[in-house]
């Protein structure tokens, strides 16, 4: 695969391939376009600090779940909780929720390695990963149980999953060192590779029948649907699962032995050459040969990818490279999806200058709380891959402000499912107190800690580690 090329390969709007120079302030600044106008450099005073993000972690990740979440009757996780934290729901064994949660209890543990909670939590999860979600008959993870074990949806399995699946072992082993936790992890995958990986046109099918053959068109299915689980049309590839996949792929290459460097390589040039524009704009569905389905950009994705292509720079041989594609999926983002009144980062909309259409708003402007949290981590990773990193970081201060003010739970703890400020305005008059609970709630099967969790571990880590290389810039001016 030729990601150490001179020059970065990137689809057009018809999928065509063109080359972007990467060397060079000029294509940077033309890149950026009007996204700094307004902006002005943050008061040092009032720098966000690791404490704050510290206390954050600790007052809406670690203390409301954990160990509440903990299903002790059937093992796995609880994922359904109204506002107050009071179960509510059929708590059902989602894989993407007991995966993440397992993986993220195990960050959590290198986080505070004296909490126990946290070391309960992460084995919890992990021995339901093994025990109950595992197909001891056909292998892979079911992609749905109730909460006794019972696989649903008729016993299929989804790529999407199973990545998670993979990290969570991988994260346990680390963080746990608990027997055959990379064991799990390496026949995860060689289960994935074997069923859901597409020989012919590259990258990997989503949902998978129990022996692992996937579900391409609707007649394949066991019921009648137009749709998979995750609600992607029966026979596209997406974003959704391949940017996830990218970044278990980074897992895996570091923890078993570059057992996936080549598929690595693979996933590196199908974001490059088919699914990210020149401009940045990233297309989110595409046919099995990965022509592009035309949509709008989902935004939360685009955030996502950029700190997935930052961290996987120096596997590729390629670090600036993937900088540069990052850095233009940013400025794309915040040129569309950034609310210059607000604060804040929209779920989706264009992935060019036209918003409107006729009279009619074509951009989707809920704020969902995990698209803020994947804005923070892409934001701060960013600032700390460029030079020019005082634009990102002004971002960064204000996206923080946002999420302080409108998707924490001061009252207790956790998050909204979205910013409230975006609910109708009779439900805004009412208040937090009795906006409806589909508003409110902290947890269902699509809504677990991972989002918040890893995005304020990452800023802990990267403010700590690396403020040295910077000075906020209000600093600078004071002291020049």
């Amino acid at each position: 695969m030729a990601i150490s090329s001179t020059r970065v390969e990137a689809a057009d709007g018809a999928g065509n391939v063109s080359a972007l120079e990467v060397d060079g302030s000029v294509s940077d600044a033309k890149n950026r376009g009007d996204i700094s106008a307004g902006f002005r450099h943050a008061d040092a005073q009032h720098w966000p600090a690791g404490s704050e993000f510290e206390v954050a972690l600790r007052r809406h990740v670690i203390d409301p779940w954990f160990p509440r979440c903990l299903d002790l009757t059937h093992g796995g996780f609880l994922s359904d909780f109204d506002q107050a934290w009071r179960p509510c729901g059929p708590n059902e064994k989602l894989m993407e929720f007991q995966a993440r949660q397992t993986w993220l209890a195990a960050e959590l543990l290198e986080f505070a390695p004296d909490d126990e909670r946290l070391r309960q939590a992460a084995l919890h999860g992990f021995r339901f990963l093994r025990d109950v979600m595992w197909d001891h008959t056909s292998g892979g993870w079911f992609h749905r149980t109730n909460r006794a074990g019972e696989p649903l949806e008729a016993y299929t399995k989804h790529a999407h999953g199973i990545a998670y699946g993979i990290n969570a072992c991988i994260a346990i082993h680390t963080a746990t060192a608990e027997a055959g936790a990379l064991d799990l992890a390496r026949v995860g995958y060689d289960w994935l590779e074997q069923h859901a990986h597409d020989k012919q046109h590259g990258g990997y099918f989503g949902w998978l029948k129990r022996d692992g053959t996937p579900i391409r068109q609707p007649s394949d299915c066991p019921w009648k649907t137009e749709d998979d689980t995750l609600g992607t049309p029966i026979g596209f590839k997406d974003v959704n699962v391949h940017s996830d996949l990218l970044e278990t792929l980074l897992y895996v290459n570091r923890l078993l032995e570059s057992k996936a460097a080549d598929r690595l390589d693979e996933l590196v040039h199908l974001f490059c050459t088919k699914m990210i524009t020149p401009s940045g704009a990233l297309f989110f569905s595409f046919e099995s040969d990965w022509t592009p389905v035309p949509q709008i950009m989902r935004y939360g994705q685009a955030l996502q990818t950029v700190h997935r292509l930052l961290a996987v720079g120096d596997l590729v041989g390629n670090e600036q490279r993937m900088i540069y594609i990052a850095r233009r999926l940013m400025n794309l983002t915040l040129r569309y999806g950034w609310d210059n009144e607000n604060g804040g980062v929209f779920f989706a909309g264009p992935g060019a200058s036209c918003t409107s259409l006729e009279g009619h708003d074509l951009i989707v402007r809920k704020k969902l709380w995990w698209v803020q949290f994947e804005a923070l981590r892409a934001l701060l990773a960013l600032s700390f891959a460029v030079p020019d990193h005082e634009l990102y970081l002004d971002y960064f201060k204000r996206q923080w402000s946002y999420v302080q003010e409108h998707i924490f739970d001061v009252q207790y703890g956790g998050t909204y499912p979205a910013g409230l400020h975006n609910a109708h305005r009779w439900r805004r008059l009412f208040g937090r107190r009795f906006a409806p609970s589909e508003v409110t709630r902290k947890a269902h099967d699509w809504k677990d800690a991972s989002h918040e969790g890893w995005a304020l571990l990452h800023c802990i880590s990267a403010l700590k580690c690396n403020a040295h290389n910077w000075e906020s810039p209000a600093h600078k001016s004071e002291t020049q």
